[in-house]
């Protein structure tokens, strides 16, 4: 691991905390090499409409108008389809009022208000939380209006499409997967989401969602459950920093410490606000939560944190052989700071059947299968990612990102 150095990268984060304070961003960048990084990574990281905007002022009046060029376009047809499509959703969840239910809206469209450009804050879904007994009325409407549900049985998320418009939402049953030995338990935390609600302005209207507390929690826990995956990226930094500044003086910081410490995401939480302070211009926090990250002393160190989502991509999936690297992530976890290495590698390389279900299905049928489901998926996973080398990639970021667990106390 490393504290990020390259220029590309300290340009990019420069260019966020212009954007999110509402400034032109200085430029850092000489050669057009690095413009390229630049935006390579801005695009992977999903922030690419902001680091332009915060960008161009600078690069109009200082003869850069080459390098804007290259992605105006871009960021312009991002920002119209954004616009577009949260209009879609607020009729369609207005819709969804009217039949009587009342879905809770998660991260998305109440994440994009609080930027000072919402509509440059993209979003790939919209997301709810549905209550059991409201999900049949939830899903009629949503066929009625045209949208297309493709897996009604899934175990925790519901994916739904509209092809005419691009509307994607996921509709969830829970907000982490039940079944996970890893963070199914996190679910603990929001049993009273429905009665706890909060009504919510946005732009165009009003939403039901998580009350503040509970949602700046699932915000953090969301980025969490993915940092046990192969990664989470820099804007979900920025929506959190945000929300934490928007909302946290109104917070029971002691709960929501004493939740996070159950969680054993206290010390990546306090390093993800230390990110915003340290690069992205969030000068202070509200008091409780300034108080609540000075008692973290030497451990806010957030540097190898800050490398690790750079690399990682909007949910680590810069990669496939990171994305392969989550089943030593997860299997350390469940080890805990005992568990020998050796064992862990070969879990992920023989996963248990419960693990393969979705990805072989037959065997639910067939559990005996088990060893030909080993075979196809080694011979599946060298195909896709070039054999043995890009294996021995995967292990090697695996186990970087253990080391990365210990140090920010996943681990203990």
């Amino acid at each position: 691991m490393k504290a990020p150095v390259e220029q590309y990268e300290r340009q990019l984060l420069e260019a966020l905390r212009a954007f999110l304070r509402s400034e032109p961003a200085r430029v850092l960048l000489t050669e057009q090499a690095d413009w390229a990084r630049l935006w390579e990574l801005a695009a992977q990281q999903k922030v690419l409409p902001m680091a332009a905007d915060a960008l161009a002022p600078a690069l109009r009046t200082g003869g850069g108008e080459a390098n804007l060029a290259a992605v105006r376009k871009t960021a312009v047809q991002t920002m119209t389809v954004q616009f577009h499509r949260s209009a879609v959703f607020l009729e369609l969840y207005r819709k969804l009022l009217e039949k009587g239910t009342r879905p809770l809206v998660v991260k998305g469209i109440l994440c994009r208000e609080l930027y000072p450009k919402p509509d440059l804050r993209i979003s790939a879904d919209e997301d709810l939380l549905v209550a059991e007994e409201e999900l049949p009325t939830v899903l009629a409407a949503l066929r009625k209006a045209g949208m297309t549900v493709e897996d009604p049985d899934a175990e925790q998320v519901l994916a739904c499409r509209d092809s005419r418009t691009g509307l994607y939402l996921e509709l969830h049953r829970t907000l982490f997967p039940a079944s996970s030995e890893v963070y199914g338990g996190l679910n603990r935390f929001f049993d009273d989401a429905f009665a706890n609600a909060a009504e919510v302005p946005v732009e165009g209207g009003t939403v039901w969602s998580l009350c503040p507390e509970a949602h700046l929690l699932y915000l953090i826990l969301h980025s969490f459950k993915h940092f046990l995956h192969s990664g989470f990226g820099i804007r979900q930094v920025c929506d959190i920093c945000l929300f934490t500044e928007a909302y946290g003086a109104e917070l029971d910081w002691h709960r929501l410490a004493e939740r996070l410490a159950q969680a054993r995401a206290d010390v990546f939480a306090a390093n993800l606000l230390a990110i915003g302070r340290e690069y992205l211009g969030f000068s202070r926090y509200p008091e409780e939560a300034e108080a609540w990250m000075a008692g973290f002393g030497d451990k806010l160190d957030c540097g190898d944190l800050l490398a690790d989502l750079l690399a990682s991509g909007i949910y680590g999936s810069s990669s496939l052989s990171r994305q392969h690297s989550s089943l030593i992530t997860l299997n350390a976890v469940k080890d805990g700071a005992g568990g020998r290495s050796a064992h862990r590698v070969l879990r992920t390389m023989f996963p248990a059947r419960k693990d393969l279900l979705r990805a072989y299905p037959y065997l639910e049928r067939y559990p005996w299968l088990l060893p030909a489901a080993w075979v196809q998926r080694l011979g599946r996973y060298q195909s896709q990612n070039g054999g043995a080398e890009s294996a021995k990639e995967s292990l090697s970021i695996g186990t970087q990102r253990v080391e990365l667990l210990k140090k920010y106390q996943v681990i203990r």
